[in-house]
């Protein structure tokens, strides 16, 4: 019976063929097979410019040959940080936060960096939470794709502890890399009146933050002016609504759109309002582009589908993404130093299917 058990002990230890387990790589191996201190392997590991090129290779031939891989959560504890980056999200039903998460992502892992993605549904006090949870977390850095009001609130829980940046959309107190909203409504309204368009509307939805809409609003209402036109008062709506919101009055957007002052062209805040609205003329027999003209916000991926041809205007989500990656990357490394930078790309206008000359009667 000894023996038995001790044979068992054997097996158990070493494997099916008895063979000692090997134990993973340290940082003191690589420096011993490279011939270098600790500290150099620490620096290269690091990516430190304090490092000769010749000593850099040894160290990357060491690595490589041992098969080691640093330990994040070693190199985190003495830091006092993580290599996360935490990313807010206003909505995963918008595919526009969706594609702009797709692309943030790749970027920071690209830079050895984790997105860690939070949900705050367009709700403020949700947003103040997420916040106040991430930087118990020790987050390197926050990106927000969204942002819904509390702003001093957010503001003061962040500033001096944490880089921040905003992307597709704008804050004074972080940097940011956006679109001018303004400029796309703009394109988005002459469009329309070049098209022969003279009634045409902006519609908002809440999946907008408000200082976009406003931006929005002001473009459209720009561009009306320039060309002589009236504008009309922002139609406030709920996707999947029957009724709308105009000067603070309930009203059944049908009428809006067919009523004796109706819309004939319709400027929408984003893709996914301007995709339920291609639903909602649908439903109620509106003919579009005949009947309705339906330009968009964002061109998202659903936007140029055969069965939606979208008109809108394209926000560069790719570019959003890199440049604010880039960006709040600088300020973790202390690169980029001083007031806020805000960046703003060029929009521009892609035509399609749900946009055309006004029926004449």
């Amino acid at each position: 019976m000894p023996a038995r058990a001790k044979s068992s002990r054997k097996a158990s230890s070493g494997g099916p063929r008895g063979s000692a387990r090997r134990r993973d790589p340290t940082i003191f191996d690589v420096a011993a097979l490279a011939g270098v201190s600790k500290s150099t392997v620490s620096n290269v590991i690091r990516g430190s410019d304090d490092v000769a090129e010749a000593t850099r290779e040894r160290v990357k031939a060491a690595i490589e040959t041992l098969g080691y891989r640093p330990n994040a959560l070693a190199r985190q504890f003495v830091r006092q940080r993580t290599t996360i980056i935490a990313v807010l999200i206003g909505d995963f039903d918008n595919p526009f936060y969706a594609e702009l998460a797709k692309s943030v992502e790749r970027y920071a892992f690209d830079a050895g960096y984790t997105a860690m993605f939070c949900n705050i549904e367009r709700d403020p006090d949700l947003a103040v939470y997420r916040v106040e949870a991430l930087l118990e977390q020790r987050v390197a850095g926050v990106a927000f794709l969204a942002f819904f009001g509390r702003s001093l609130e957010i503001e003061s829980a962040l500033q001096g502890r944490v880089p921040v940046v905003f992307m597709g959309l704008r804050e004074d107190w972080g940097d940011s890399v956006s679109v001018s909203e303004s400029a796309g409504a703009r394109l988005a309204t002459r469009h329309l009146l070049e098209a022969g368009h003279g009634r045409i509307a902006y519609l908002t939805t809440p999946f907008v933050e408000s200082r976009a809409s406003h931006g929005l609003a002001a473009g459209y209402r720009a561009a009306m002016r320039a060309a002589n036109a009236k504008p009309s008062a922002p139609i406030h709506w709920e996707p999947g609504a029957e009724q709308a919101t105009m000067l603070g009055e309930v009203i059944p957007l049908r009428e809006a759109l067919t009523g004796p002052d109706g819309a004939t062209g319709v400027v929408c805040s984003n893709d996914l309002g301007a995709i339920a609205l291609l639903e909602f003329a649908d439903r109620h027999g509106l003919g579009v582009p005949e009947q309705l003209s339906i330009v968009g916000f964002d061109d998202v991926h659903l936007a140029g589908l055969a069965r939606i041809g979208l008109t809108t205007i394209r926000q560069p989500i790719d570019e959003i993404a890199r440049l604010g990656v880039e960006t709040l990357l600088a300020r973790m490394r202390g690169e980029l130093t001083g007031p806020p930078r805000h960046e703003t790309l060029r929009p521009a206008l892609v035509v399609r299917s749900s946009t055309g000359p006004p029926r004449r009667e």
